[in-house]
């Protein structure tokens, strides 16, 4: 049976099962499933042999593959041919095909060929690889984050720098707001067309400021009382351009500035001064009586300009003004729902609103008598005694509230707005029901109504707005687009500055190119009144700040120093004398500087942008001054500022930050110019030291290097103040023994053997016998790093000196005239033989020092030594 093939079973009974079939025998055909055809074939089989459980195991095998429709014999064939690899790599992508199409045993098939391994092998590859495969994946990814990270690194650096260029070009303090053109005169018109081939790149206004700015600063330092009031100074300024707009402004900022004497405590800070009392009640009066004098001379231009329609005859004053100005065909609105006259028919309640509006109590009081209006005219009569005592008189509670009362249940109910609108005014309503929105047209009558209804203490029982309250309302809730849309940009200005809200007002102001002059000014006007809220600790670059979260949320901080930095930077390179009297409103702003990584001293920001603006100039000279040949220094711009003690550490601060840079030049010569002597000679020895060796060449830096030593060694010795000073020995010691050395190292390249010789016996250094050769070693020990780093060159130097002098010597006749005018030489003549034993015992004494001396020499130069003795003996 086991000759016999599965196959061939398969055949015969393929065979019996045809023949059956065709003979129709009648018998009935069984269909079994395989199992069932096991299950007879194993009762079979039982009874003819045992069977193993390992034979059974292959038949379940071969039962299942069949059933999954897999041929075992050839997955035997199959399997044998399989060649399984030591090293298992991912095999290649193939195309995709669909799983439908794909057979069990293709599947099987298409397993790569294996060499023959153990499982445990194949395991480890199969993990190896899946490992290489994830650390090759996670390398993909990090790479790419890295690109990624450093593309958007890249582009906001860009990004800076494009804004950095664009700030000083086009001087806009605001990269996020483009410049406006709405702001249009004919002096802006002036503002760009500046001469580019002059030396200064500022225009006329901003050079008339400087001129002011020079002017106030003089005043300062001179000492002059009163102190001048630069706000004041820059409005009268501004009066002579002839600008209605500018005018204005500046009158404004003049006008809100001019507060009365206020004693603060010194320990106070701005918030507190500025949220005092009687310091926003001073704002609220300057404001209202900006309003009354400007609205007072609307209507005199008015008038004056139809004064045949006005019928003013012969009478002066406000009451006159008004009714000449209700005559006229443009004040139609006034007499719409007038119902009450008074007077040759004038409308009474616009006539009393309108001598209020400006700002005339009295006047309005006459009105109010002449019409028999008593009630109204005891309130304006209240309110001028209580003037008498405040600036701006008040009603006291009692009659406010009766008013109040008196306008919900009867006058708020009359046609007639100006009357609700004075009686509103009387009793501080503030009119937030709309009933008087036909008075308050436009926007300075509305700031004027608000503004007379602020209270400074929040009272449950009042609906009034705080003036802080205001403020916000008018920066926060309204804020800019409110006023600005369909309006000129002027007009949020106006309300900025009639709210005291100063920094908002520089900030708004620096957004337009041709106004940032202005909004600069301003700010260093109110800075120097101690009206600008200044940032605390000013090392951001942010040039506004909002406020703390517990702090108003229209609160602003202003970077003064960054703002004076960003402003000058136009022209400090052109004009660094403008920019240093700028520079000069810093001087009580302090700032921690750190050079070297140490903190050094506590400087201010005058210092500061000095020392920046002088390391980036290099105008030393011109900034600082120079040393004349009697050692005086010839004072330069800062010594205008400052004394002779603050320039020097000024001084001492750029020359300490240069050196820092590698200038050590510079340094050497304002360490000079601000007399630190010390530091001065430690530097030329740092420099001296690495170019005494080499040949002096004209115009090199070693020649300019030893004009500049020698110039100062000649002068440091006739100076008493470098010895009177604590210097240490050995700085002073090594510097002249530098120089010196600098004089012998000239004389030995330019072969003048004796006088070199000579020199160097002076300078004592070397030894010239054995004898003496410990205590020169000892000697050497001593010596700074300076000198002892040229001593290698130095030695070898002397030893070819004695080596050319002994041949010199030793070729000369025993009598002859050829050196007579040497002293050297006249001995060699006379005792040639004494004279070339001094010179090989000198030799001698190199050699032996060069062996004791705790300096490693170079292989070339011990040889060099050694070959030069050699020739000698």
């Amino acid at each position: 049976m086991s000759d016999i093939d599965f196959n061939d079973l398969l055949r015969d009974a393929e065979q019996m099962t045809a023949q059956i079939d065709k003979e129709n025998t009648g018998i009935p055909r069984l269909n079994r499933t395989l199992s069932q055809i096991h299950d007879v074939t194993k009762k079979k089989l039982a009874k003819t042999s045992n069977i193993l459980s390992t034979d059974s195991n292959e038949i379940n095998a071969s039962i299942l593959l069949a059933a999954k429709g897999i041929d075992a014999p050839k997955l035997t064939q199959t399997i044998e041919s399989l060649n399984i690899q030591p090293n298992i790599q991912p095999s290649a992508k193939v195309n995709q095909i669909s799983d439908e199409t794909i057979s069990p045993f293709d599947r099987l098939t298409n397993i790569e060929h294996l060499r023959d391994v153990d499982l445990p092998s194949f395991l480890k590859s199969e993990k190896e690889s899946v490992l290489t495969s994830i650390i090759a994946e996670a390398r993909q990814k990090t790479n790419q984050e890295i690109e990624d990270s450093f593309s958007t690194s890249n582009e906001l650096e860009w990004e800076k720098q494009k804004q950095k260029i664009m700030t000083e070009l086009l001087g806009s303090f605001n990269p996020d707001v483009s410049v406006s053109n709405t702001t249009t005169s004919s002096y802006s018109n002036r503002q760009a067309g500046f001469n580019p081939q002059a030396r200064t790149v500022m225009n006329d206004i901003e050079l008339e400021f400087a001129r002011q700015i020079y002017l106030y600063n003089q005043k300062i330092l001179n000492k002059e009382q009163p102190k001048p009031d630069l706000i004041k100074t820059f409005a009268n300024f501004i009066k002579k351009m002839n600008e209605k707009n500018l005018e204005d402004l500046w009158d404004m900022i003049e006008t809100m500035t001019n507060l009365p004497p206020m004693d603060f405590d010194q320990k106070l800070n701005y918030l507190e001064r500025n949220n005092s009392e009687k310091t926003q009640l001073g704002y609220v009066n300057q404001a209202i009586s900006h309003l009354e004098r400007s609205f007072k001379d609307l209507i005199q231009n008015t008038v004056n300009a139809n004064l045949k329609q006005a019928k003013l005859g012969g009478g002066l004053g406000t009451l006159r003004l008004v009714s000449g100005y209700l005559r006229l065909s443009s004040s139609e609105k006034y007499h719409q729902f007038s119902e009450e006259t008074f007077d040759d028919k004038q409308p009474l309640w616009p006539t009393i609103y309108l001598c209020i509006r400006c700002g005339d109590i009295e006047a309005a009081k006459s009105v109010a008598l002449n019409a028999k209006k008593e009630d109204i005219a005891n309130y304006l009569d209240e309110i001028i005694k209580d003037s008498r005592n405040n600036c701006r008189g008040r009603l006291n509670h009692i009659s406010e509230n009766k008013l109040k009362i008196e306008y919900k249940s009867k006058i708020k109910r009359v046609n007639d707005a100006y009357k609700r609108a004075v009686y509103c005014y009387l009793g501080r309503y503030n009119g937030d029901d709309d009933s008087i929105n036909e008075v308050l047209d436009n926007v300075d009558d509305f700031l004027w109504f608000k503004l007379n209804s602020v209270v400074f203490k929040k009272d449950q029982q009042s609906d009034n707005m705080t003036f802080q309250e205001f403020q916000t309302k008018m920066s926060v809730e309204f804020g800019e687009k409110y006023f600005t849309q369909n309006r000129n940009p002027f007009t949020y200005l106006q309300v900025l500055l009639l709210t005291a809200q100063f920094e908002l007002a520089v900030e708004f102001l620096l957004k337009y190119e041709t106004m940032i002059v202005h909004g600069v000014h301003m700010a260093i006007g109110l800075y120097e009144k101690n009206m600008l809220n200044i940032l605390k600790n000013p090392v951001s670059s942010q040039l506004i700040v909002v406020g703390e979260p517990s702090e108003p949320k229209c609160l602003r901080r202003i970077n003064f120093p960054f703002l004076i930095r960003m402003y000058t930077r136009k022209f400090e390179c052109t004009d660094p004398r403008e920019a240093l009297e700028y520079y000069f409103f810093l001087r009580n702003l302090k700032v921690s500087t750190q050079i070297s990584g140490e903190f050094k001293r506590i400087s201010n920001y005058f210092a500061l942008y000095i020392s920046e603006l002088a390391i980036e100039t290099r105008e030393f000279e011109v900034l600082f001054g120079r040393l004349e040949k009697n050692a005086v220094r010839k004072p330069g711009i800062v010594d205008k500022f400052t004394n002779d003690e603050e320039a020097n550490s000024i001084i001492s601060l750029v020359a300490e930050e240069i050196e820092n840079k590698g200038l050590i030049e510079e340094a050497v010569k304002l360490y000079d110019l601000c007399k630190q002597h010390q530091r001065v000679l430690e530097l030329c020895n740092k420099l001296t030291s690495v170019v005494v060796t080499e040949i002096n060449v004209p115009n090199s830096n070693r020649d300019r290097l030893k004009n500049m030593v020698m110039s100062i060694a000649l002068r440091y010795k006739t100076e008493t103040a470098i010895t009177s000073k604590a210097i240490p020995k050995s700085i002073i010691t090594t510097f002249y023994l530098l120089v010196d050395l600098m004089t012998f190292f000239d004389l030995y390249h330019s072969q003048n053997w004796e006088t070199a010789y000579e020199t160097l016996n002076k300078l004592n250094i070397l030894p010239a016998t054995s004898s003496n050769v410990d205590s020169k070693v000892r000697d050497f020990v001593a010596y700074s790093e300076e000198i002892k780093r040229n001593f290698p060159d130095l030695i070898l130097a002397s030893m070819t000196i004695i080596s050319n002098l002994y041949s010199k010597i030793n070729s000369m006749p025993t009598r002859g005239s050829g050196f007579q005018s040497s002293s050297l030489m006249m001995g060699a003549q006379n005792e040639k033989k004494t004279m070339l034993e001094e010179l090989k015992e000198q030799a001698r004494a190199l050699i032996k020092f060069v062996g004791c001396i705790p300096y490693r020499l170079s292989g070339d130069i011990n040889a060099r030594l050694l070959q030069l003795e050699v020739m000698m003996n």
